[in-house]
């Protein structure tokens, strides 16, 4: 089978336009009808149904069991290329979540620079949920990911190397900023400013929020520590953040939890179970693993 009948089908069922998928892949459309046709001879059923008089495409029940199929097909032929690739280079792309990548990169850079590895690692910053799709993706070769539950998943191999407890964070000028400890319920009726859902951070949030029977007020979402902090200094809202935000801030407070059971914020070294890591690869896991275990 021709892997590129494939992805010649697998726009046509997106499209369902003959010419727009030739024009896409810049060949004509007798080239796409005849690669559907060998496709409709090897699985000896059709794939399309023509409506000659109002010009429509139907996908059959075929055409819609074989294109779950040669998505998923397409996308581990997309990432053995990547993969296959990088193993020629020296370059790792390395995934960090912004306040991961604020408390424990510049040690594990310090590292990496002295072993004359730094020059080849490209970050990818992102929210730790999005990383994970990332990493499974092959957009990354190694990520720190954090999470609320230790990582378990077939197709990531995940280290745990650290856990730390959330926290509450409010302006100095906020009433609550004179305690040092408070109980989630107590903020029943506070704005929060959050990051978003692609960050662990929400899914930890919304969960002490459904154990507390409220619905919260959030007025923002941001996918940057610095930005959810100015708005809190501002009493803006206050925010819910892991206990590793680095708060050296005089117009923002930090409160501890009281809360029973709260959810942890746990960071891990994370790396695909089927990539085949490059030697400089495997020297940035080891280095990853040192540093962090210190």
């Amino acid at each position: 089978m021709n892997t590129k009948d494939l992805a010649y089908f697998d726009r046509l069922i997106k499209l369902k336009n003959f010419s727009q998928v030739a024009a896409e892949f810049g060949v004509t459309q007798p080239t796409i009808t005849t690669a559907i046709k060998r496709l409709e001879t090897e699985f000896g059923t059709k794939l399309f149904l023509r409506d000659r008089v109002h010009r429509d495409l139907a996908v059959t029940a075929s055409g819609q069991q074989l294109a779950i199929h040669a998505t998923a097909i397409l996308k581990r032929l997309d990432l053995a290329h990547q993969e296959i690739t990088r193993l020629t280079q020296q370059r790792t792309v390395l995934g960090l979540p912004p306040i991961i990548e604020n408390h424990y990169f510049p040690r594990v850079a310090a590292h990496l620079q002295e072993r004359g590895m730094l020059e080849n690692i490209e970050t990818l910053e992102g929210g730790s949920v999005w990383l994970r799709n990332a990493l499974r993706d092959g957009q990354v070769d190694l990520a720190l990911l954090g999470s609320t539950e230790p990582l378990s998943y077939k197709s990531i191999v995940a280290e745990e190397f650290d856990r730390k407890p959330f926290n509450i964070f409010v302006s100095r000028q906020h009433p609550l900023a004179a305690r040092k400890r408070i109980y989630f319920s107590e903020l029943r009726r506070e704005r929060f400013v959050l990051f978003n859902n692609s960050f662990i951070h929400d899914a930890a949030f919304n969960q002490l929020a459904r154990r507390n029977h409220f619905r919260p007020d959030v007025v923002f979402r941001a996918r940057d520590t610095h930005i959810i902090m100015n708005l809190v200094a501002e009493n803006v809202g206050v925010t819910y953040l892991t206990g590793l935000v680095d708060q050296q801030r005089r117009d923002v407070v930090r409160l501890e939890l009281l809360d029973d059971e709260q959810p942890e914020f746990i960071s891990s070294i994370a790396y695909r179970a089927s990539h085949v890591l490059t030697p400089a690869q495997k020297q940035v896991l080891a280095v990853l693993r040192g540093t962090l275990a210190e």
